[in-house]
């Protein structure tokens, strides 16, 4: 038995969204409250942007497995519900930091919580998407409420498993107008009717928000992250991910539902020394000779941004380095050297149209810029890795 939806919200009347700043390339940081935050202040640099994760689910609060169970993640994180978002938003902005929301609760929600293989059949229960919609639209409104610049970062990684069951996002069946939602009335029951949910819910409660839908690397098929072939074509693959995302939201959208504001995308989900050898296919060549390297990620990157004349943000950059003697490439110091290739290449990555950078970790284990291991400053004997 399905329970039912409460009554549909008024829309929030706020000011009209703002573009990021694109006078020279911004840096940020995976940076949650807290103790994150205390680092960010007393590092005492000027970082444009502080992301963090909405996740935990929308359905995880009943019996394990039950699609139409009640919400247990960020909403309840405090109080009132969704409060959350209101004190991430106020301690940023205090902080002269554009707030970024990475918004990632399809695969951890019920059926199969944490089970990637089981995103299609998410998004097609209808109890799930109730509360999926439910969720978002909560987001939505207390972005509204504030009124100022907040960027939406939508499911990361989602984007690129479906382009891999299908290259038309309007093949998917997905639940959306079926969830008797009144705001998504009239949507078809697919993916790309799913990204114009995304947009529709955005223009309604908080049409200020700068929405950003993400470009996995690896979409096409091919990875150009980590592919060590000299034949892979960086435009073609390129081409064959705006051509799904497009699908989803960029172009050809139903009258009155406007457009995805930004593309993210991630170089990797682990430092590369994390992989085990010295030399490995998810270190990237800062000579640009041998593959992957830097000079074909930006020319995917850069074709990205020209076939949609979209800005690009590069988010979740591996922390790890290549200069610190704490980088041992033991758990949590990690080598990796895409950091320092990007603070000394600026201008390359601002005419690929980045234009920010945002550093975080993406997985236990990884390098981060506070103690996660509570092991100290230590400056333990100094290993060699890749090049």
């Amino acid at each position: 038995m399905l329970i039912p939806l409460p009554a549909q919200a008024a829309p929030i009347t706020t000011a009209a969204r703002v573009s990021l700043p694109a006078d020279r390339l911004h840096f940020g940081l995976a940076n949650g409250p807290g103790t994150d935050l205390d680092w960010l202040v007393a590092s005492g640099v000027p970082w444009r942007y502080r992301y963090q994760y909405l996740a935990g689910g929308v359905n995880n609060g009943g019996t394990p497995g039950d699609p139409c169970g009640a919400n247990s993640g960020w909403q309840t994180w405090n109080s009132p519900a969704g409060q959350f978002a209101t004190l991430y938003i106020n301690d940023s902005v205090a902080h002269s930091a554009i707030p970024v929301f990475t918004y990632y609760e399809i695969v951890q929600s019920n059926p199969s919580p944490g089970d990637e293989s089981a995103l299609l059949t998410k998004i097609s229960t209808v109890c799930t998407m109730q509360r999926y919609w439910a969720d978002f639209t909560v987001l939505m409104q207390k972005v509204g409420a504030y009124g100022g610049q907040v960027v939406v970062h939508v499911e990361p990684d989602f984007w690129g498993f479906m382009q891999h069951q299908s290259a038309d996002p309007s093949t998917l069946a997905a639940s959306v107008a079926s969830t008797g939602n009144a705001d998504l009335a009239g949507l078809p029951n697919t993916v790309q009717g799913m990204g114009w949910a995304f947009l529709t819910l955005r223009d309604k409660y908080a049409p200020n928000a700068l929405l950003a839908i993400h470009a996995s690397s690896w979409a096409s098929g091919v990875d150009i992250a980590s592919d060590q072939r000299s034949t892979v074509n960086p435009t073609t693959e390129a081409d064959a991910v705006v051509s799904f995302i497009n699908k989803a939201g960029l172009v050809g959208n139903p009258t009155g539902v406007t457009p995805w504001d930004l593309i993210f995308n991630d170089v990797a989900d682990h430092d590369a020394a994390w992989y085990g050898a010295a030399s490995n296919a998810h270190w990237w060549d800062r000579n640009n000779v041998l593959f992957p390297n830097f000079t074909r990620w930006l020319a995917f990157m850069s074709r990205i941004h020209t076939a949609t004349g979209l800005p690009l943000v590069e988010w979740q950059v591996p922390v790890g380095n290549q200069y610190y003697q704490t980088m041992n490439n033991t758990d949590g110091h990690y080598q990796d050297n895409r950091a320092e290739y990007f603070l000394a290449h600026p201008g390359q990555l601002t005419a690929a149209g980045i234009v920010a950078v945002l550093f975080g970790k993406a997985n236990a284990g990884q390098t981060n810029y506070t103690d996660d291991k509570g092991d100290g400053i230590t400056n333990p004997a100094p290993v060699s890795s890749w090049q």
